[in-house]
């Protein structure tokens, strides 16, 4: 049986740690690479971080329901968590950046690296989501 409780906590968690993790990469670990690669006439300025906090909590939002109703994933909650956050980074974000780089003049150097990032912050989004939702990390 599912907790809403547990739902509605591990989406506020989960979304609070990944929208965090995107500061800190844009903001702190690839800022020079922004600011010397992204044409700036295809930004928000200031961005519009409410809506990009909204989309943070639908994401967690899906990961959480989705992980009460199919999760775990591995008997170690920790690593269920993580190849749980991986295929919502796959699912996401992958087609998501595709549409647009194809789209917007973001330089492809930039496609691996988001990639990546990806998984480390879903990664870790689904390690909350896990230990939040089954904490004993099996099947309820």
């Amino acid at each position: 049986m599912r907790s809403p409780l547990r739902i509605i906590f591990a989406t506020a968690a989960s979304a609070v740690v990944m929208f965090s993790l995107a500061g800190l990469y844009t903001g702190v670990l690839a800022r020079d690479f922004i600011a010397s690669h992204v044409d700036s006439s295809m930004l928000r300025t200031p961005p519009n971080l409410m809506l990009v906090f909204a989309g943070y909590v639908v994401l967690a939002a899906l990961m959480s329901v989705l992980y009460s109703t199919f999760g775990p994933f591995a008997s170690s909650n920790v690593w269920s968590g993580v190849r749980f956050g991986w295929l919502m980074a796959v699912l996401w974000l992958m087609p998501t950046s595709l549409v647009l780089f194809g789209v917007y003049r973001f330089p492809y150097v930039a496609l691996p690296l988001d990639f990546a990032w990806a998984l480390v912050e879903q990664g870790i989004g689904g390690v909350i989501v896990a230990l939040v939702v089954r904490p004993s990390g099996r099947m309820a």
